[in-house]
């Protein structure tokens, strides 16, 4: 039974569970489940486990992150990123590159964060964003995160691109949120890329549009066996 890790590079447009079900179809196999959800506009890294694989997920879902991001600032969307619904605008102050790089080395370290409303964290069984597409107001009580690392790498004069490493389970919606908030503004996640889970990176990670046209032998080579696996899972998860 074919049985591993395929790391996968996924595009914006897809969901996580799109990129599962290809990978359903073209392995012919059910089991096969991913570790970390990527919003629909997110790209990069999405570790996907198959067969007995999937036993390691929970594991491989506590590993640190690393994101690279561009947030929009003066304007909020109800989803906190650009493919959401306007909700309002603010001003932009000018931007010091000195004041940005100071504040976001200030955000560093422990951090408690609300989950979106558009999230996959489970409520009464359900992912959030399921209520919150049926006009139904769940909350979600704050959980704590940590940022081990946000390098500044751009400002423009409503933009601000960064690099952050982090811990399992941070939101960067919300993060870009608090970043234009103490900026004195409003702010959206115009671009995200994921670059890193744990040990799997964005460099050797495959194209979804590698895994749709390869053929299946070469889909079989491309799966990291589960041994493999298991000696990374069972490893303390570490910063990047």
């Amino acid at each position: 039974m074919l049985e591993g890790v395929l790391v996968v590079n996924k595009p914006q447009g897809p969901t996580s569970h799109d990129v599962v079900d290809h990978l359903r179809r073209r392995l012919g196999i059910r089991r096969i489940g991913h570790a970390g959800t990527l919003d629909p506009i997110a790209e990069g890294v999405l570790v996907t486990l198959v067969g007995r694989a999937t036993e390691y997920q929970r594991a491989v879902q506590a590993y640190p992150k690393q994101y690279e991001t561009a947030i929009q600032l003066g304007l909020q969307t109800d989803s906190g990123d650009a493919w959401g619904k306007p909700l309002q605008t603010a001003e932009v102050p000018p931007l010091d590159r000195g004041r940005v790089a100071a504040l976001l080395t200030s955000l560093t370290g422990p951090l408690l964060q609300t989950p979106p409303r558009f999230s996959a964290v489970k409520v009464q069984g359900r992912p959030m964003y399921w209520w919150t597409r049926r006009g139904v107001a769940k909350t979600v009580a704050p959980r704590q995160v940590e940022i081990f690392q946000m390098a500044l790498m751009d400002v423009g004069p409503q933009t601000i691109r960064c690099r952050i490493d982090c811990s399992s389970g941070t939101y960067i919606r919300t993060l870009a949120e608090t970043i234009a908030q103490r900026l004195g503004t409003l702010g959206h996640v115009a671009q995200l890329t994921r670059l890193a889970v744990g040990p799997w990176t964005i460099e050797t990670a495959h194209p979804l549009s590698w895994i749709l046209s390869a053929g299946l032998d070469e889909l079989r080579n491309a799966l990291q066996p589960s041994s493999t696996v298991a000696s990374i899972a069972h490893a303390r998860p570490h910063r990047l």
